[in-house]
């Protein structure tokens, strides 16, 4: 039958994405040091058609992320904790509004500290090997990833640095189907784990947007409950 034929060549595309994680894991650092990396604070700016916004951004494992951004004279506050609904803060009122359906879920799908070759089996996460792709004369591993059983994105990692450089978002509204593009670059250790400080986002071949971090700190003191809604407390410096 052929679904029989079929069990040995997914088991062998597990295989090969399984052997594809863990040598991204040692190029991005190693599980001992990924692991003591427990949070972060990044501080840059943020580019898209409404201009340049300076931002402050939290963020810590698993999936809590705080980020302070500057619009005009406003700043604009926004949050999640890991376990309440995402939150926003509305700059004139500075009343606090609850994100809910698709904005929460690509809120949620946002705010991951881990990317997702490094996340562990407890984040359901599931990686399938795709081949190797070659686009203007680099070569590209590319890998299916599978969140929460529905949630699709294919990652493509530079096959001599085994760093992830590029991630394609499938998002689906109705029966349209929209692919969100983000390449990343500028690749710095921080507390020994390389991470990107450039980050520029696609949709439909137009650019959505360009984040680039010019500082980050890891592992920084934070209040208790600080990613949570209706906090003001600041994070120590």
């Amino acid at each position: 039958m052929l679904w029989i034929a079929l069990v040995p060549a997914i088991a062998l595309r597990a295989d090969f994405a399984r052997d594809v994680a863990r040598i991204h894991t040692e190029a991005t650092g190693g599980r001992e040091q990924i692991d003591a990396l427990k949070s972060f604070k990044a501080t840059g700016v943020t580019r898209n058609e409404r201009g340049e916004m300076p931002f402050i951004m939290w963020a810590a494992r698993p999936s809590s992320i705080r980020i302070e951004v500057k619009m005009n004279a406003q700043t604009i506050t926004q949050g999640w904790d890991g376990e309440q609904n995402p939150w926003t803060t509305d700059p004139r009122t500075k009343r606090v509004i609850f994100l809910s359906g698709q904005a929460a879920e690509d809120f949620k799908a946002e705010a991951e500290f881990d990317d997702p070759l490094l996340a562990g089996p407890d984040r359901k996460v599931t990686t399938d090997y795709v081949g190797v792709v070659e686009e203007d004369g680099t070569k590209y591993i590319k890998i299916m990833v599978t969140q929460n059983f529905t949630a699709v994105s294919f990652v493509y990692l530079d096959a001599a640095t085994y760093l992830i450089v590029r991630r394609d978002v499938v998002r689906r509204r109705g029966v349209t189907e929209m692919v969100l593009r983000t390449d990343y670059s500028d690749f710095r250790e921080v507390a020994g784990v390389v991470l990107p400080h450039r980050m520029i986002v696609t949709a439909g071949g137009k650019r959505v947007r360009e984040t680039v971090i010019d500082v980050m700190q890891a592992n920084p003191q934070v209040a208790e409950g600080f990613f949570a809604a209706r906090v003001s407390a600041l994070a120590s410096p």
